[in-house]
């Protein structure tokens, strides 16, 4: 019985953090401003076009919500030195880390046609490594663009963030393997879901990218 209650329970987290990745914050802030962004840029219903069409303060408030979303209510059950008064299976906590990132990126309540998931991404990387894994990626993305500033290209593009991500999943790779080895294997499952997913929303942008570089 208490394995039922337990399994009940694992279930209804993931479950709670897919919802709570699912709620699509930048495409509900625009509406009120009368925005639609599925007609912005690339037409990503996420915080990155609500900042270029709304603004920078809009556009920090949206990247803010979609980063908490990776977060909440994940962090209650995998911190627990600090909140977590159960004990839960590692991989379930990365199942459910999973969950939220595929909420937002597949979101039930617009068609399952979500956002890139980059900020949620974060989130939930923070929670599960608290913020190791957001920092290398923030320094890898953080380099990018002084390089690219360097070069004297200051504007960006979808291609060019596109790009981006896949660099700092390279770096995370490596993170990733050395974790895995140095007793937290849960990662392992984290990164291959977040990068299929990730990869599957960038796809595009990816192609797009390379075939410029062959031109």
């Amino acid at each position: 019985m208490r394995n039922l209650q337990i399994y009940i329970f694992y279930v209804a987290l993931i479950f709670l953090q897919f919802l709570s990745g699912s709620v699509m914050y930048s495409y509900i802030i625009a509406k009120l401003k009368g925005i639609d962004l599925r007609k912005v840029r690339d037409g990503n219903p996420g915080s990155t076009n609500l900042w270029r069409a709304a603004g920078w303060k809009y556009g920090f408030l949206a990247l803010a919500l979609d980063y908490f979303k990776g977060v909440l209510p994940l962090t209650f059950f995998a911190w627990k030195d600090s909140f977590s008064l159960i004990n839960i299976n590692r991989y379930v906590l990365a199942v459910a880390a999973l969950a939220g990132i595929l909420g937002h990126a597949f979101s039930p309540f617009l068609k399952f046609k979500g956002g890139k998931a980059v900020a949620t991404m974060f989130g939930a990387w923070s929670v599960l490594t608290k913020w190791e894994g957001p920092m290398l990626l923030g320094c890898v993305f953080t380099i990018f663009s002084i390089f690219n500033r360097i070069k004297g290209k200051k504007k960006t593009n979808p291609e060019k963030d596109a790009f981006r991500v896949l660099l700092g999943f390279v770096a995370l790779l490596f993170y990733t393997i050395w974790k895995a080895f140095n007793g937290m294997p849960e990662l392992v499952v984290l990164y291959v879901g977040n990068a299929i997913v990730v990869f599957y929303k960038h796809r595009v942008e990816l192609r797009n990218y390379f075939l410029k570089i062959r031109k």
